[in-house]
């Protein structure tokens, strides 16, 4: 939830193929995900402040859904409500991730970091889907697809920003793994770039990629041209994925990205898989 929708982003290409009102949708849940996300990591509240911040905001979306919410961010989001039917318990979820973030700063397991991933990107997922619109595909099949593309975005993010949340001291990836790959946290502390860290994030990056691939099978043939966004946003973030391996996972003193016309290039990719041409 780091990034703005706007110009410069990577969903700023993706934005190009939605209505006004999908795009209006969009920015007043990137908003609520914003300031939700601003609580716990922009250091404007100490930690028991940010908790209280957060109680605020599950008793505001409840008071949004029975049309009662006075916050000007929750009364951008009302009519986008009522017209795209999005569930009030995702926004729960959200609040519950960015709440995780504020208590949690290690993940023993992989099944234990996927239920953060969830929280943090595959609830926001079950709100885009909404927005996007299907018709075909099942409800499970549309919360799993909406689920694994969240997951794939925010790995994606984790191996990106390995560094950046070192600096918070966070470190997302499971320990268990770790261990397994004959790698520390120690290690990953002084930031060492060894062999074992190599073996280590190409095990993520593995799962990642599976994630993604997972995704693009799950909707209905049918439902794919109105999913044109989702697709752009995959061809890029898989594209960053594949340059941080590329990098030889070189993340602990830079961020890696793509140019903005190589972006241009994968959001038609993504146009063309989405209508069935590539």
């Amino acid at each position: 939830m780091s990034e703005s929708p706007e110009a410069g982003s990577n969903f700023s290409l993706a934005f190009l193929f939605l209505s006004s009102r999908q795009r209006g949708a969009l920015r007043a849940v990137y908003a609520f995900c914003r300031h939700a996300d601003d609580i716990v990591d922009s250091g404007a509240f100490p930690p028991q402040e940010a908790a209280k911040q957060l109680d605020f905001w599950r008793e505001e979306v409840g008071r949004l859904y029975s049309g009662k919410a006075s916050h000007p961010i929750a009364l951008r989001l009302r009519p986008h409500i009522l017209e795209f039917r999005l569930p009030q318990q995702a926004f729960l979820d959200i609040l519950d991730g960015v709440r995780m973030d504020l208590e949690k700063t290690r993940y023993e397991t992989f099944a234990e970091l996927e239920k953060y991933l969830y929280v943090v990107a595959g609830a926001v997922g079950l709100l885009c889907v909404e927005i996007f619109g299907y018709r075909r595909t099942s409800a499970e099949e549309i919360r799993a697809f909406a689920v694994a593309t969240g997951n794939a975005f925010q790995l994606t993010n984790i191996l990106r920003d390995v560094g950046t949340d070192l600096e918070r001291g966070r470190i997302y990836l499971p320990l268990e793994d770790i261990r397994e790959a004959g790698y520390t946290v120690e290690a990953f502390i002084r930031r060492q770039h060894t062999a074992e860290f190599v073996r280590l994030m190409s095990k993520e990056h593995d799962r990642a990629k599976a994630c993604y691939r997972q995704a693009r099978n799950l909707l209905h043939p049918e439902d794919r041209a109105s999913m044109t966004a989702a697709a752009v946003m995959s061809e890029i973030y898989e594209e960053i994925l594949d340059n941080v391996k590329a990098e030889n996972f070189r993340v602990f003193f830079q961020r890696v990205g793509i140019s903005f016309w190589r972006k241009v290039v994968l959001a038609c990719r993504g146009w063309c898989r989405a209508h069935g041409i590539y």
